[in-house]
């Protein structure tokens, strides 16, 4: 009987010592999912900064497996379908820009409630404090400040007699807000400024502007928050005649290697870089660290900028903007 007894127990203590190191070995390999969702199209120059950032950090873990994904363009309708598509995939957690948070709400709110970490980007929640949804955090630019700080580097600079803001995203609330920003002040030292809706369609957007300042020729200042519309809008300008740089004036947004040559060549007075390298990669960190350990990572606003680029700053910038860090 003693025998059998401790046969049995042998048995047993084997039996529990294979299954603890079985299901540690388990844990140890989970696969940690995130999503990054971002309404801005994904081949935009801007936003494949911001993805090098977030495949850079995924590469940092094992364990973790980085989907970075959003809509060919700003469609507010496919963005939503992005994000919904993300949230059924049941990821251990999410990073988006909060580009519509009326419209995001519900449905993230209710995932939140469920334990899924969501990490803000780009794009924060501006509305009051108890109403909005309850990320971990937010990781990027003030965007009132940002238009408000491209109204001071322009007024120190020049005193404009007419002055647009032209939004390239109608809808995202982030974007309006630097648009609201850039006017409020202006307008608060005398200038004429107002806001033009340019559309997703870089082309089609150009043209705008180019129409714009044929009907209000005192136009001579701009503030673009979008480096592919300035590319595009600088060249259909001087297709009317118009020197840009002197007889129209550029704020710009971001960085890349054609916006450095703008600013060279006068063209651009300064762009501002909101460094979305550092959105990608600190979004996801945040987000795998807040899945994984339930660390709490540092609260909103983590701000990446803006930082303000002159032609003195270009040498140190050039290949940084090549290889897709800023």
């Amino acid at each position: 009987m003693k025998s059998n007894l401790k046969t049995g127990l042998f048995i047993f203590i084997l039996i529990f010592l294979f299954s603890s190191i079985f299901l540690s070995s388990f844990a140890a390999e989970k696969e940690y999912k995130i999503y990054v969702v971002v309404h801005g199209g994904i081949a935009d120059p801007f936003w494949k900064v911001c993805e090098n950032g977030a495949l850079d950090a995924g590469d940092l873990y094992d364990d973790l497996e980085v989907i970075y994904t959003g809509p060919a363009v700003f469609k507010l309708e496919e963005f939503m379908a992005y994000i919904e598509a993300a949230l059924a995939s049941e990821p251990d957690a999410l990073v988006c820009t909060l580009t519509a948070p009326e419209a995001m709400d519900e449905s993230l709110r209710a995932e939140i409630a469920k334990g899924l970490p969501v990490v803000a980007i780009n794009a924060p929640d501006l509305r009051d404090p108890e109403d909005r949804i309850p990320v971990v955090t937010y990781v990027g630019e003030d965007s009132y400040f940002i238009g408000v700080k491209a109204a001071w580097e322009t007024l120190a600079r020049f005193t404009p007699k007419r002055a647009i803001f032209a939004n390239h995203h109608p809808g995202a609330t982030h974007i309006e807000a630097r648009g609201r920003g850039y006017i409020d002040t202006m307008k608060a030292k005398g200038v004429i400024a107002e806001s033009l809706d340019i559309t997703e369609d870089a082309v089609k957007g150009a043209e705008m502007v180019a129409a714009y300042l044929k009907a209000h020729p005192e136009t001579d200042a701009i503030f673009c928050s979008n480096t592919m519309r300035t590319e595009t809008i600088i060249p259909r300008l001087e297709a009317d005649g118009i020197k840009v740089g002197v007889d129209v004036k550029i704020a710009q947004m971001d960085a890349s290697s054609k916006i450095l040559e703008y600013i060279q060549e006068g063209k651009v007075m300064f762009t501002m870089d909101q460094q979305q390298y550092l959105q990608g990669y600190l979004g996801v960190v945040f987000a795998y660290l807040s899945a994984k350990y339930g660390y709490i990572p540092p609260p909103a606003p983590v701000s990446t900028g803006p930082a303000v680029i002159t032609a003195e700053n270009i040498p140190a910038l050039e290949d940084l903007v090549k290889e897709g860090y800023r």
